[in-house]
């Protein structure tokens, strides 16, 4: 998922960037062509996301990421 984040500021950023990515793709969907692999990669990213999150507060708790 790219280059380790160690600040605050850049692990916003790359939520941000993640978010809207995921964004760009929901709205690439269409009704008519959308499959289950379309949501299954929606999954997948998400999930991918949620543990970064994770990290990121755990980092963010220990006082880590504050550079």
């Amino acid at each position: 998922m790219g280059r380790a984040t160690d600040s605050k500021s850049d692990q916003v950023a790359y939520l941000k960037n993640r978010i809207r990515l995921l964004s760009y793709m929901i709205n690439a969907l269409e009704s008519d062509s959308a499959g289950p692999e379309d949501l299954n990669k929606l999954l997948g990213m998400l999930d991918d996301l949620e543990i970064k999150v994770k990290r990121f507060c755990d980092d963010w708790e220990e006082g880590l990421g504050t550079k």
